[in-house]
């Protein structure tokens, strides 16, 4: 992901929002589809197993990060919008760690998940988490439209 970050030194705050801004949009233009391993066939001829990201989790970690770049600008609405979006996440996951086989404190891969059921937890809790992070960047697209970031003077962003 060292590619979304190119040409970005000496950018003003600003730009660098809205590169993410642009990279959260472009990352969930996508079919969202769980991560997944695959064999590659190397130049030499052998093969690799390589993972494919969960593209769920990719635009949730995106969406985090856009948030946390505008957590100084929070109005309060969107600072009651991160408190609630950081009370359901934590009702989501300890509703998952709660109803899940492994007796653990913290979510694992997928390949600790052996009992069909806790995969299906797993999927569910990975769609809501999606739903909520869907919803937080609603409400900071809100924000950024509230505190006018797209206003456009002279051709940059102010």
């Amino acid at each position: 992901m060292s590619e979304l970050l190119d040409g970005m030194e000496g950018a003003s705050f600003k730009e660098i929002v809205m590169i993410q801004l642009k990279n959260v949009t472009t990352l969930g233009n996508v079919e969202f589809r769980g991560g997944y391993y695959t064999i590659q066939e190397t130049k030499q001829g052998t093969e690799k197993e390589v993972y494919v990201q969960d593209t769920r989790e990719v635009f949730g970690n995106a969406v985090h990060t856009l948030a946390y770049l505008l957590r100084p600008k929070f109005d309060d609405k969107m600072t009651k919008a991160w408190n609630n979006f950081n009370k359901k996440m934590k009702v989501i996951k300890n509703e998952f760690i709660e109803k899940s086989t492994p007796d653990e404190e913290v979510i694992l891969g997928e390949s600790f998940y052996e009992d069909p059921k806790d995969k299906i937890l797993l999927e569910t809790y990975k769609m809501k988490k999606l739903r909520l992070h869907q919803n937080l960047f609603s409400a900071v697209s809100k924000q950024l439209a509230r505190i006018n970031y797209f206003e456009m003077i002279g051709g940059t962003y102010e």
